[in-house]
């Protein structure tokens, strides 16, 4: 009885020896060791090797454990095999900065401090284009969207370099529009809320007056998912018109005018505030007005002399009618013109509102000759 204890406890022994240990990591088998801290050593070292290579702040998921099994001796795996085994299989993750634009994630960057690089990147453009115009100060330069930097632990593989994120943000695709029947470059300006002159910037070499059902349009040079708005504050000089002012002068006949003053035109400076988003002006509004230089009013004499009357009989003052004579016939053409701008209306007989015959009497009964009314 005594050899049969001893068989049994050597054979109990050499069992439990012969057991080996699978390596269960995120719920997939990557080797089978001899000893628990083969394993262990072997995660070791590829977090070092993480680490190494992608900062310390690196890491991977690692859901370890660690089953009993029985298998051959050639089916163990050494601590090198491990290795490379666990690395190939693991997702590296590190801290990064995350550009969120309206909720949506849109790139990854290593640091906050490149996001923001990215940011001004964006808005550099827009500021460069002002930069040296003395006349022009921005306000305020933002971004139109809801746009926050959040950190957050990401995959390795998803983050980009400076040059990647500067790529994807200037190669956006433009917003399109397809030509249906009786559209028309106004009508597709008025409905999509885009200007003709953009509409001829988004599309180069394509002639808009012959647009057919089909044709597909871009509607803005590129769409970003980001937008620059930009308030400035410009300053210009802009004309003040003179005016014209009218002086009776009995001196002259009825008909004839003369400039006693030349007019001239004033200047003042306008201060504004514009709005733009990207390059698209979207309001303006006046903050100020500063005259710099009255405008000089224009006066003219205008004659109030009555003329001898002719009558349409062809007496004159109960002498045979004067032959037509150049002065009179001038006086009448200057007459003519001194109305020039004054509004048709059907009917119309006085300076309110002529149409064509009641004009042609109304000129001539100011040098005392009388036509019919349908003259």
């Amino acid at each position: 009885s005594g050899l049969i204890i001893s068989g049994t406890v050597v054979g109990v022994s050499t069992y439990e020896n012969s057991f080996s240990y699978e390596l269960v990591l995120n719920d997939e088998t990557v080797g089978i060791v001899r000893e628990v801290e083969t394993g262990d050593d072997a995660l070791l070292k590829v977090q070092e090797q993480v680490e190494k290579v992608y900062g310390d702040k690196a890491h991977y998921r690692d859901e370890v454990e660690y089953n009993k099994v029985r298998v051959k001796k050639d089916k163990l795996s050494s601590e090198e095999m491990l290795t490379e085994r666990i690395y190939d299989h693991i997702e590296i993750y590190k801290p990064a900065a995350t550009l969120v634009v309206d909720g949506e994630q849109k790139l990854l960057l290593e640091t906050k401090e490149q996001v923001e690089n990215i940011l001004e990147s964006i808005k550099k453009p827009y500021i460069e284009k002002v930069k040296n115009n003395e006349n022009v100060e921005i306000v305020n330069i933002d971004f139109n969207q809801d746009v926050e930097i959040v950190e957050k632990d990401v995959l390795v593989e998803d983050i980009l370099q400076r040059e990647e994120a500067l790529f994807q943000v200037n190669q956006t695709n433009p917003k399109t529009y397809e030509i249906a029947s009786g559209d028309s470059a106004w009508t597709i300006s008025r409905s999509t809320d885009t200007s003709i002159n953009n509409l001829e910037k988004a599309n180069p070499g394509k002639n808009l007056e012959k647009l057919k059902p089909g044709d597909i349009i871009n509607l803005s040079a590129k769409e970003s998912y980001i937008d620059v708005i930009t308030t400035v504050k410009e300053k210009t000089l802009e004309k003040i018109s003179y005016k014209k002012e009218e002086k009776k002068d009995s001196s002259l006949y009825v008909g004839q005018t003369k400039v006693e003053q030349e007019g001239e035109d004033g200047e003042k400076e306008v201060t504004k505030s514009l709005t733009y988003v990207n390059d698209v002006l979207k309001s303006e509004n006046v903050i100020s007005e500063k005259v710099i230089k009255e405008a000089v009013d224009k006066i003219v004499l205008v004659g109030t002399k009555q003329r001898p009357v002719i009558s349409r009989g062809g007496s004159y003052s109960g002498k045979a009618a004067p032959t037509y004579n150049g002065s009179t016939g001038a006086g009448i053409v200057a007459t003519a013109k001194h109305y020039l701008g004054t509004p048709y209306r059907t009917g119309g007989s006085t300076p309110s509102g002529f149409d064509c015959s009641g004009f042609t009497s109304y000129v001539y009964r100011q040098y005392g000759i009388s036509l019919p009314r349908t003259s």
